[in-house]
């Protein structure tokens, strides 16, 4: 209600005349002027409209003024409206009570004094207006309390929705809150924080008690990213460690925080440490899984390449030309892929016996496939024994192409095997034997072929035996189908370099125990060393003979494989550190995570490795020793 809008005063009379005056007086106040012949007219617009001031005679026919303003004051509408009584007759004191009583403000003998008149209805107007524009206020202070109120209690709302949302958020990804106020050292923990913490409840929790469950190589760089300022003015801080439960068990956790610092130059320091802390263990664990597996993969193909190196190194020492000595690496490493291929398809499980046989052999025979006959149960094999029969059936076929059975027509081969009965560990038995082919005898020596064959049972724990017989060669093999149960002994001797091959090296001989579970590996290093002139203890390819050689052996030097099967050749390293004997680590990884702390030092030759590698740490040998 702007202050120039005019207001309803309500003039109330029986006689028309007496209005009619009241008008002229108050007509110059410029407001809306009603009038009423009796108080029934006065209460039918009153019901209807608003009014700021009633003047109102006492003596009407229907109603006087006493009974009309009792009724209005009895209308929560006009309780508290200014009702002026105007009358003609004197009243008494005892008339002005009543009328105080039932609503009058004020009382106006008649004749009327216009000047008094206007005066006393302006200033019940402009209360009115004030009364009003007071309540305007008050009806727009309660809006805008209401509105507020609202705002807050949706506010409110919200933020526990929000807090519901963010708690339910780390619970799933498991990560909790911090905040630390440097001053009180006062650290308050969320409530995953303090489950992932193993925390029951809320306590005055210090830094240093919190500290105490870090592992304790992480706790200064946490102390640090909490309290020490950051010289380059970088607040915000993202930090990995360790922390330590009741039980032993240790969890990864990241800390993405941010410090709050006062003063400046070498007066700055943190006053407070907010942050979020995520347990990152499942990560951690897929990173080192990964990190393993490369370097497994590593290992792996290094130790193929070492054994192809191998092959290729002793196949040459017998070969005859350049294209036999091709066709001879070729076959030896056709019949490995093979190998590698069955052992690919059953996810490096192992490989069934029949179907190595037949890939291994396939190429062999005749179109009538009568010249090679094979016999044998269903039988799995372990990798190691698998990759060994392979290499082993490709040179008893190569050979029986070349001088045996296989080079004549009607000339046959019978393979076969089986389960050796009542065996602890089981036993396999398997057996090659020739017939119809040109008559056979034992060779002069020992080229690589009959090393291979030896080899390669040797390397299981198994034994060969090759008996040149009238009607043919015969091959028997018996072995544990599980490698990883019974010792490895020492493999036969390699085949020797001829003297005219012999590398000068002046270093003198020593005995050199060689530790290596890849048996072409073994016997080319062991041909290597011997060729210098050195004595080759071994080799062994199993940790359990290596551990007693290593204690009890006359050894100068020893050359070991860092991965033995499913073994490690920690307990090795420790025997010969115990006896001060100088010695390396052969290996096809690229990093020795796998070995204890203090090993990870020792030198190391890597797969695959040349002649000269291998002299250089014998004469590395000698300078220790020195």
């Amino acid at each position: 209600m702007s202050g120039h809008e005019p207001v309803n005063i309500l003039l109330v009379d029986d006689q028309p005349a007496k209005l009619l005056a009241h008008e002229v007086i108050l007509r110059d106040l410029g407001e809306n002027l009603v009038k009423a012949n009796s108080a029934r007219e006065a209460l039918e617009y009153l019901l209807k409209n608003d009014v700021a001031v009633i003047l109102m005679d006492v003596c009407m026919p229907d109603l006087d003024g006493f009974q009309l303003a009792a009724m209005l004051r009895e209308h929560p509408r006009y309780e508290r409206t200014a009702i002026i009584f105007i009358s003609a007759i004197h009243l008494s004191d005892v008339d002005r009570v009543k009328g105080y009583e039932t609503g009058a403000v004020d009382y106006v003998p008649v004749p009327v004094v216009p000047e008094i008149l206007r005066a006393k209805v302006k200033i019940f107007v402009e209360l009115y207006r004030k009364t009003r524009e007071l309540q305007q206020l008050n009806d727009e202070l309660e809006s805008r309390v209401r509105e507020r109120t609202a705002e807050l209690e949706y506010s409110t709302a919200r933020l526990s929705e929000r807090e519901e949302r963010f708690r339910l958020a780390s619970e799933a990804a498991e990560f909790g809150t911090y905040d630390y106020n440097v001053d009180d050292d006062q650290l308050q923990l969320s409530e995953q924080l303090m489950r992932l913490v193993e925390l029951a409840d809320e306590q005055q929790l210090t830094l240093e008690k919190a500290l105490s469950w870090v592992h304790p190589d992480d706790r200064a760089k946490v102390r640090n990213v909490m309290v020490s300022p950051k010289q380059n003015g970088e607040e915000k801080h993202e930090l990995e460690f360790r922390l330590v439960r009741s039980d032993g068990e240790i969890r990864w956790l990241m800390d993405r925080g941010q410090t709050f610092h006062e003063g400046s130059g070498g007066e700055r320091r943190v006053v407070r440490a907010m942050g979020t802390v995520l347990d990152i263990t499942t990560r951690k664990q897929v990173e080192e899984r990964q990190i393993l597996l490369m370097a497994e993969l590593d290992h792996r193909v290094k130790n193929i390449l070492a054994n192809v190196s191998a092959i290729a190194r002793l196949s040459s020492s017998s070969a005859g030309s350049v294209d036999s000595f091709v066709k001879a690496l070729d076959g030896r490493i056709q019949a490995m892929s093979r190998a590698h291929g069955l052992l690919r398809r059953g996810g490096w499980t192992g490989a069934n016996l029949a179907e190595l046989v037949a890939a291994s052999l396939s190429p062999f025979k005749s179109r009538s496939e009568h010249n090679i006959v094979v016999e044998g149960a269903p039988l799995r094999l372990v990798p190691k024994i698998a990759q060994s029969l392979a290499l082993v059936l490709h040179e008893l076929a190569t050979n029986a192409v070349k001088h045996g059975a296989l080079s004549q027509p009607g000339g046959k081969v019978m393979v076969s095997w089986s389960r050796v009965a009542d065996s602890d560990p089981p036993l396999l038995r398997f057996v090659w034997s020739e017939r119809g082919g040109p008559p056979v005898r034992e060779p002069d020596r020992r080229g690589f072929g009959l090393t291979v064959l030896s080899a390669a049972a040797s390397e299981i724990g198994a034994t060969a035996e090759c008996a040149f017989a009238s009607e043919g060669l015969n091959y028997t093999f018996v072995g544990p189908l599980d490698p990883q149960r019974k010792a490895t002994p020492p493999l036969p001797p390699a085949p020797v370099q001829p003297a005219s091959e012999k590398p000068a090296n002046d270093a003198k001989p020593v005995r050199i125990l060689v530790v290596e579970d890849e048996p072409l590996v073994a016997l080319q290093l062991q041909s290597d060393l011997e060729g210098d002139g050195h004595h080759v203890v071994g080799p062994v390819g199993d940790l359990r003979q290596g551990v007693a050689m290593a204690k009890g052996e006359e050894i100068d030097a020893a050359f070991v494989d860092v991965s033995l099967g499913e073994d490690t050749s920690a307990e090795i390293a420790d025997q010969l550190l115990a006896r001060q004997i100088p010695f390396v680590f052969a290996t096809g990884y690229t990093d020795v995570l796998m070995l204890p702390e203090h090993l990870r030092t020792v030198p190391r030759l890597a797969k695959p490795y040349a002649i000269e590698d291998v002299r250089k740490v014998v004469e590395g040998f000698f300078a220790r020793s020195a």
